[in-house]
Formats: structure tokens, sequence, C-alpha cells
């Protein structure tokens, strides 16, 4: 993009919080094609996805003078394009005639089963988590529950970014493997 690539989101943050637009484009081709590719995860409809990006970048415009640049970003937009998802699906239902709901859906059985089996894999995935080594159960904490890059991580544990990955890379297969044992 030019002059600001090199800028932490930090940075980038603390200078659209006074306005400036040249910070606000660097975060925007940052992170717009990722946004998108996480959303049409959730909308099929590339149109709505792209809807759902742009509405979010409006947004952190906006909002700019209340973003804290202490927060990371970039989770903050991936968890915005969660919102907006879940805040769509809301409204779609509540402007849905009864006529339009598919007969399925009154002859779906309770999940209850599921929601039961999921909350023992979100407590056995916590347990295994905190019986990781210490470096490796907080790179992996840092990366996949807050978000984190691994240069964020490496910046702020003082680790080398190869080092992260190592770590994420050997957190994610102990894991699956415990699980899969769990779940068996």
């Amino acid at each position: 993009m030019g002059k600001l690539t090199k800028h932490t989101d930090k940075e980038l943050v603390l200078c659209l919080r006074h306005g400036d637009m040249a910070a606000f484009d660097e975060l925007y081709f940052r992170y717009a094609k990722k946004l998108m590719a996480f959303s049409l995860t959730f909308f099929s409809n590339r149109d709505l996805a792209e809807e759902a990006v742009q509405e979010i970048f409006v947004r952190v415009w906006e909002r700019r003078k209340k973003l804290d640049e202490c927060k990371s970003f970039k989770t903050y937009l991936f968890q915005s394009v969660k919102f907006y998802m879940y805040n769509y699906i809301r409204d779609k239902k509540q402007n849905q005639r009864i006529e339009e709901v598919a007969q399925e859906e009154f002859l779906k059985p309770c999940k209850i089963e599921d929601n039961m089996v999921f909350e023992e894999l979100e407590v056995a995935a916590n347990m295994l988590i905190s019986k990781l080594p210490t470096v490796q159960q907080q790179v992996f904490r840092l990366n996949k529950l807050e978000g984190k890059s691994p240069d964020e991580i490496g910046f702020q544990l003082n680790l080398s970014k190869r080092t992260i990955e190592h770590h994420i890379y050997l957190a994610t297969k102990t894991l699956r493997k415990e699980l899969s044992q769990h779940i068996s």
C-alpha cells in the first residue's frame, strides 16, 4: 500500500482514532480479503458477504474514536462479522412469515443432546489445553482463542515466528489426537 505497511495494527488504530484516512486504507487492505473469506463461511451469497465486510468497515470508520488500540483489531473485525451474521439471521427470522418456514423446521427433533455433547467436548478441550506445556498452552490460547497472529505472539512473548508456529502445530496435533480419543 505505501508508507504504512510496516506499521503495526496498534499504531494504525491510534492514527485512525485521529482521523487518518491512510491508516484506515491500510487496515482495510490488510484485512478486507481475509474478512471476505471469513464472511463466505457464513453467507453463501457473495453479495451478502461483501455487504457484511463493507458494513463492518463503515462502522469502524464511524466509531474510530472509540477504538481501543490496546485490543486486537483483527479479533475485533472477525467478531464484528460474526455478530453481523447473527443479527442478520435474527432479523431475517423476525421478518419471516410462518408460511415461508419449511415444514422440516417444525419437525426437527430437539438438539439438547448435541448441546450436551458440545459442552462436554468444550470442557474436555479446555482441560487438555491446560495440560499442555506452559509456553505451548500460552501460544495456543493467544492464537486460537484470542485470534492473534504468530507475529503478534512472537513480539509479545519474545519468540521467533517459526517457534510460535511450531508450538501451534504441536498443540493442535496433541489436542486433535486426545479429542479424537475422547469422541470415540
